[in-house]
């Protein structure tokens, strides 16, 4: 292995991080809103699922994986180390900012801002498949928070149902299970992204190569659960506390449209954001109870989060790519 291809897989391993340390939120907020679970039993448990997500993903979400591989630039570039690696600092940097202060962002939004606007700075505008990219990327992360928003209110509506009809007298195992199933989802569905990243570096090793190898998405997933463990406090606070509360019905429900919609698109390769399908989720069940069910200045400080995520990340990039081409 060269010295280049051991920095790039780090560096995807630490996108790996930056995503558990932001993202691990959106599957326990529910249970440590709710008062189901306090923080460390909550992370310990889904982290596990985060990796089991992460490893079945190299055989489940390959369609994923190629699509961040190759399917956001034109055939023609010719990608280099250097882009690779600016494409990782804009995603990491701004990921684990935001992390930092407690904003639940997209690592997909990171991911896809650092590659347009570099690869715009680097290659030029006509390189960037545009018409693929609104297809497959634009059109998905827009249209899942509204998805998100009518499915968890579909699904309290079916477990109300449920419970006044006695099918089910208590909730709690089965809002666990759901936030189980949302972690492993979101596995499911981030790892392909930063494994597409991480493989140009590996094709430096072995060019024959068409996807990263399978030992390479259980690094990832390693990774991320550590990053949830270790930093996924601040941004856990803010959607268990700070924007709705909720029982433990409501965080249900939550979770329940959260891993159907992730599971649903991994599988079929649209990269939705498990931060805008989740956030979205929780303020359905908090606007439920009317206006004064959702805090509405945290509710806009994560909107602002999510609208300058593109371009920050992708500014990181450009300088990071002007760094690196200078310097070395």
């Amino acid at each position: 292995m060269t010295i280049m291809t051991a920095v790039g897989l780090t560096a995807a391993a630490g996108l790996a991080f930056a995503n558990g340390a932001n993202d691990i939120s959106k599957s326990i907020a529910t249970l440590v809103g709710s008062g189901e679970s306090d923080y460390k039993k909550a992370v310990i448990v889904t982290s596990l699922a985060v990796a089991a997500g992460a490893v079945l993903a190299s055989a489940w979400a390959v369609k994923m994986t190629l699509l961040f591989t190759k399917g956001m630039l034109s055939p023609q570039v010719q990608l280099n180390w250097a882009f690779a690696l600016a494409i990782l600092a804009g995603a990491v940097g701004w990921v684990l900012l935001a992390a930092r202060i407690g904003m639940p962002v997209s690592t997909t939004h990171a991911i896809v801002g650092a590659t347009l606007l570099t690869g715009v700075y680097a290659f030029g505008f006509d390189q960037v498949l545009w018409g693929s990219v609104w297809k497959k990327v634009a059109l998905p992360l827009l249209l899942s928070p509204l998805a998100a928003f009518g499915a968890s209110w579909l699904a309290f509506r079916f477990l109300n149902w449920l419970c006044r009809e006695k099918y089910c007298l208590n909730c709690h195992w089965a809002h666990w299970a759901s936030a189980v199933s949302s972690a492993f989802a979101r596995g499911l569905n981030d790892t392909p992204k930063i494994a597409g990243l991480g493989f140009f570096f590996y094709a430096l090793t072995d060019p024959s190569a068409t996807v990263a190898p399978r030992w390479f998405f259980l690094v990832l997933g390693a990774a991320n659960a550590l990053g949830g463990i270790v930093m996924g406090l601040r941004v856990t606070e803010t959607l268990a506390h700070k924007v709705a509360k909720m029982d433990h019905l409501e965080g249900f429900a939550a979770n329940l449209a959260t891993s159907a919609m992730v599971v649903a698109t991994a599988l079929h390769g649209f990269p939705v954001s498990t931060t805008h399908v989740s956030s979205s989720a929780i303020l359905g069940m908090g606007l439920r109870k009317g206006a004064g069910g959702v805090n509405v200045r945290v509710a806009a400080e994560i909107a602002l989060a999510w609208l300058v995520t593109l371009p920050v990340a992708g500014v990181i990039g450009v300088a990071a790519y002007w760094s690196l081409v200078r310097v070395l």
